[in-house]
């Protein structure tokens, strides 16, 4: 009987050597949040799989959250991905960067100068965060976007997706999950807004699905990914009325808009933590 784990699977327009997909985690060895030698060795060693999905990325130096993770905003960073992106297609895999940006769940000494903790409300994450710099610190409170800027914020998604294809990506995963701001926009506790963006279900969510809509107009569906975890309460992210209803709206939206998967992440495993 075939093994059908190692048979090719069609991803859209991409072909996939296998159907094992690496499933993305923070290393946290980005110094000064750019990548090194140390970074493509460990993808390239990972390169059997069929898809890989990156550590999480930020779009913006505001989404620097934790101590040495990686951005997509700059092309001395740009420069660093391509040495792992062509090391993983040498040995003929396919992959995909995680967008990710941390939003409150953040301490401003991990970010550099001039950005600022950002949420879509000021209402402070509880926990600590590490720091080189100082050790661990409790989440610095973040400044609201104003609307002006939460619009700008969906462009430096987009302008970082641009960046990802230039840098050699076969496409990005909008990290929608673990209490970053993605979710912190559609978390009808977290998310006090009373602008286009807050409040109902479907205003909630147009944060994501104009990120969706706009990442896709300038690389194409078949190249973006989007990553949930419904019920996790990771990162203080509390529970609230609408989120099945919440999930089922952005899932039929997303199938609209034809994006290549959904990548749902189950949390309760780490229950008893």
């Amino acid at each position: 009987m075939s093994n059908h784990l190692f048979q090719t699977y069609n991803l859209g327009q991409l072909t996939l050597q296998n159907r094992a997909v690496m499933a993305p985690m923070t290393r946290s060895r980005a110094i000064n949040n750019i990548l090194n030698d140390l970074m493509v060795t460990y993808y390239q060693q990972r390169a059997g799989a069929g898809l890989i999905i990156t550590e999480g990325t930020s779009p913006s130096p505001n989404g620097l959250g934790y101590a040495r993770i990686p951005g997509i905003f700059n092309q001395e960073q740009v420069a660093g991905w391509r040495k792992v992106t062509d090391a993983v297609h040498a040995k003929g895999a396919k992959i995909f960067i995680q967008l990710m940006h941390t939003g409150r769940v953040s301490h401003h000494v991990n970010l550099p100068e001039g950005a600022k903790v950002i949420a879509p409300s000021d209402m402070t994450a509880a926990g600590d965060m590490w720091t080189d710099a100082e050790g661990m610190k409790p989440h610095t409170q973040p400044h609201a976007l104003t609307t002006e800027e939460v619009k700008a914020t969906i462009q430096e998604y987009v302008n970082a997706a641009k960046l990802a294809i230039d840098a050699g990506f076969d496409g990005v995963e909008l990290h929608a999950a673990n209490g970053y701001l993605i979710e912190q926009f559609i978390n009808g506790v977290v998310n006090n807004r009373t602008d286009e963006y807050g409040g109902s279900v479907a205003n909630r969510s147009k944060f994501l699905l104009e990120i969706a809509e706009q990442t896709i107009a300038a690389i194409g569906k078949e190249k973006v990914g989007v990553r949930f975890s419904p019920f996790s309460g990771f990162n203080d992210i509390p529970a609230y009325n609408e989120v099945t209803e919440t999930y089922d709206y952005l899932s039929k939206k997303l199938n609209d808009l034809g994006v290549a998967y959904l990548h749902f992440l189950d949390h309760s495993p780490n229950d008893w933590i």
